[in-house]
């Protein structure tokens, strides 16, 4: 099978937190903090896993800074940054961040006839952390319908928002750049390659509050389950479709 198939097949997403918060998401209520209370966290509080201090900013290793004259050009001295951070102006963007299950949890395929079952299963790594988060998780069931009614209360308030999955890189990736050079507001959309099994999928509400924004999505209970953080992930999925087979 292509990986293709895989990749760009199917998702899910996943919301983990405390139950009591999802319950209000459950019945309407959309409940996003700014990128700034993610940075805080980290500092503050040495939390790795929902913080992160460099979040929603540019970060930079190895840096030479040389300095010229402006009259004549002429070098004048040079200096070293082991790191730089640059802050372009979004940390006060409110996010609401979810969990994608998709292609990079997929495990192992079997093929039977013309019946493909490919199994999809959390990661070690995902299995050791995503506790963290909060003892219970909104699972999504009608993902399309989901991000229609958080575009339509989103807009209706009067926001305009960027959706899209988080990427993740090492430090001084020329993609990274590139990307957040021509566009400012994708630095909200790439994260340090640590936080990779967060496989992140981001709302980013394009106004600025001082610590968190609320929005009416209206009751999403028709669409979404919550089951506890232990019990999810202590499953696996497999989905099945058949395939045409290709003569050779």
């Amino acid at each position: 099978m292509k990986e293709k198939t895989v990749k760009d097949g199917w998702s899910m997403l996943m919301k983990f937190g405390s139950e009591e918060n999802l319950k209000k998401l459950q019945a309407g209520q959309l409940y996003m903090k700014n990128l700034k209370y993610y940075v805080d966290l980290e500092k503050t509080t040495d939390d790795e896993d929902v913080g992160d201090k460099y979040d929603g900013q540019m970060v930079l290793q190895d840096i030479k800074i040389n300095m010229y004259s402006v009259d004549t050009n002429k070098f004048i001295a040079q200096f070293d940054a082991p790191e730089a951070s640059m802050n372009l102006g979004y940390l006060e963007c409110p996010v609401f961040c979810m969990f994608m299950f998709d292609y990079r949890n997929h495990v192992e395929e079997h093929l039977e006839g013309n019946i493909l079952t490919v199994r999809y299963q959390f990661t070690e790594e995902q299995l050791e952390r995503m506790p963290n988060f909060g003892d219970a998780v909104l699972v999504v069931k009608n993902g399309n319908e989901f991000v229609k009614r958080v575009k339509d209360g989103l807009l209706k308030a009067g926001y305009g928002f960027t959706r899209d999955y988080v990427q993740y890189h090492g430090f001084n990736n020329l993609e990274h750049l590139k990307q957040v050079q021509k566009d400012n507001s994708r630095i909200a959309f790439w994260k340090r390659e640590k936080y990779s099994y967060q496989q992140e999928y981001r709302f980013l509400v394009h106004d600025f509050v001082d610590d968190h924004l609320s929005v009416d999505i209206g009751d999403i209970s028709d669409i979404t389950d919550i089951v506890k953080t232990e019990e999810l992930l202590n499953t696996y999925l497999e989905i099945q479709f058949k395939v045409k087979q290709t003569e050779e």
